[in-house]
């Protein structure tokens, strides 16, 4: 029974996850192709090609902004999942793997979708080094956010810079050895080149498909 139990309980997180993912991914390699974009427009010399890259810029921050949204929806019910699929390990290891998470959430959640408001709205209200400076803002946001998550699921990989409390459960003894962990860096570079190399294909896709 126990085992059938949990590996129910895998196969309902390995869903959310994995249907949570596919957005993420695809709005890290977007955040950083949009720079491009609207860097590419301050520097074009006439404004009929600035307006080609701007509406290029315009068109894909679009897109980022559905795949934000579908992110955050399925992103709920996967922290859920730590309290009722995970309780005991959530119970034990939520002082170590609480922090980067509610950080994400805090820091790098709010920045992005402050900026990405701005991005959406604000182009005709700011100025145009304001509106990239936005597009800039959104970018770092997304991808401090795949940090703190990923330095979550490093710790789980390669547990670092953690005791065991008379209690049974865990604290963390630094929280800069927790960032800078080896794996997490490992994992980071990785999963952001994948995303980068996600977003162009897209990108390169529907092109393809206009053209």
């Amino acid at each position: 029974h126990c085992m059938s139990s949990e590996l129910i309980h895998r196969l309902h997180f390995a869903f959310t996850i994995t249907f949570h993912y596919l957005f993420p991914q695809l709005t890290m390699g977007l955040g950083l192709l949009i720079v491009v974009l609207k860097s590419v427009a301050i520097r074009a010399g006439s404004e009929q090609d600035r307006e080609q890259w701007d509406r290029a810029a315009r068109f894909w921050g679009r897109i980022l902004a559905i795949n934000f949204v579908f992110g955050v929806v399925t992103g709920i019910p996967m922290e859920f999942e730590f309290g009722t699929n995970w309780a005991r390990f959530s119970q034990v290891s939520g002082g170590v793997i609480g922090q980067p998470l509610a950080m994400e959430g805090v820091f790098s959640f709010f920045l992005e979708s402050a900026f990405l408001g701005l991005f959406l709205y604000g182009e005709k209200r700011i100025s145009k080094w304001m509106h990239w400076f936005s597009a800039v803002m959104v970018f770092v946001g997304s991808w401090i956010s795949g940090f703190f998550i990923i330095v979550t699921d490093a710790w789980m990989q390669h547990p670092v810079a953690f005791d065991r409390l008379p209690n049974g459960q865990f604290e963390v003894l630094s929280f800069w050895q927790l960032l800078m962990n080896p794996w997490a860096l490992l994992q980071y570079a990785h999963n952001m080149t994948g995303a980068v190399v996600t977003g162009s294909f897209v990108m390169a896709a529907v092109g393809a498909l206009y053209l």
